[in-house]
């Protein structure tokens, strides 16, 4: 509009016609969002003014009148700056409709993003499930404390060395013939070392627990004899190891079980501590025999492999003719990015058939539910 009017009126600027001037002035005014119109000299002196609402405050173009290179004058335009009444008034239509296009979407987002109520009460029934069996879990510890403290006043009274002969762990023999089960926990940030032994010693008696009582389990399945189980190491810090000679029968597919079993539980007692901000690490497991090319027992090639995984993963590292025992029921995969001879020759668990899952799961479920008549 600005360089409009300057085009219609360069001709009347010089010499100056204010009359034609005011008139183009008075018709530009007309449009209804023009506020104030000033025609103005070389010499900035006004020639014709126009509007209706000279007192208006708004947005001021302004525009050089040149002719020939050469200022002649100059357009000044201001343009009316509309207030909220005047939005409302004009625009009230257009609002409404906004407001309800609006109240639709967030309607519809909620009906689609809601969860349906079975979602909702499935959710409740997991976290309640959940709740009750963690407080098993703290009730089977606290109940174990107390059987361990009795036990230790009875010792001290008795002279004999029953007491003693029960916690002699079996010494670790590097035999090439065994195979054993390394349980590691996954602490990419150090934090075993920066926790308090009044946190971490519960912890760890609370997983012992766990894999005491999966041992038990799967050696019954398994048909083996207690004594076939030797403890390496029982939980601390760096975890737990236990080993079993591979000439007894099913050894893989029980330590394979074991750890997988662990891994459940350890799940479980993740979610849950997390959920109540205590502290609790995730866990990683391995199956290995000896590796006589790294001169490595089991126990130590286990461990190793073990620092090669990640969180709830499970490796094993065996001669071929025994992974034919578990390849039926495991799904094995090549650990990818080996780097020696112990990790180019193990596999992955990566998953399990729906025998060997129920089983898990059915053992996972008899360990929650086991001890609850003890702990009350």
């Amino acid at each position: 509009m600005t360089s409009q009017l300057v085009t219609d009126s360069i001709s009347e600027m010089q010499p100056a016609n204010t009359v034609s001037l005011a008139l183009l002035a008075d018709r530009y005014a007309t449009n209804p969002s023009v506020a104030s119109i000033r025609i103005l000299n070389a010499e900035n002196q006004v020639l014709a003014t126009g509007g209706l609402t000279k007192t208006r405050e708004g947005e001021v173009f302004v525009r050089e009148a040149l002719q020939n290179e050469k200022k002649v004058g100059a357009v000044e335009i201001t343009l009316i700056k509309p207030s909220i009444g005047e939005i409302l008034r004009t625009q009230w239509l257009a609002i409404l409709a906004s407001l309800f296009v609006h109240g639709l979407l967030w309607l519809a987002y909620r009906a689609i993003a809601r969860p349906s109520r079975t979602e909702y009460l499935a959710r409740i029934n997991n976290e309640s499930r959940l709740k009750h069996e963690i407080q098993t879990l703290t009730q089977t510890l606290e109940q174990e404390k107390h059987n361990a403290a009795v036990a230790i006043a009875q010792a001290q009274q008795n002279t004999q060395t029953k007491a003693k002969a029960k916690e002699i762990i079996k010494p670790v023999i590097v035999d090439s013939n065994d195979l054993a089960l390394n349980i590691q926990f996954y602490d990419p940030k150090q934090l075993i070392d920066s926790v308090n032994t009044t946190v971490s010693v519960p912890y760890f008696n609370l997983c012992q627990i766990f894999l005491n009582k999966t041992v038990e389990l799967c050696v019954q399945h398994y048909k083996l004899n207690s004594s076939d189980i030797c403890t390496v190491q029982k939980f601390n810090e760096k975890g737990a190891s236990i080993s079993i000679s591979a000439d007894t029968p099913n050894a893989l597919q029980c330590l394979t079980m074991i750890g997988a079993v662990f891994q459940l539980l350890s799940d479980v007692l993740y979610k849950r501590y997390r959920e109540e901000k205590r502290f609790v690490l995730q866990t990683r497991s391995a199956v290995s025999s000896a590796v006589e090319a790294m001169q490595l027992s089991s126990v130590q090639a286990a461990e190793r492999l073990v620092q090669q995984l990640s969180a709830k993963e499970s490796a094993v590292h065996v001669p071929n003719e025994l992974l034919k025992d578990i390849s039926a029921h495991f799904q094995l995969v090549s650990l990818p990015n080996p780097t020696n001879v112990l990790t180019r020759h193990a596999f992955m668990v990566n998953g399990m058939d729906s025998d060997a899952a129920e089983l898990a799961q059915s053992f996972r479920t008899e360990i929650l539910k086991s001890k609850q008549p003890k702990a009350s």
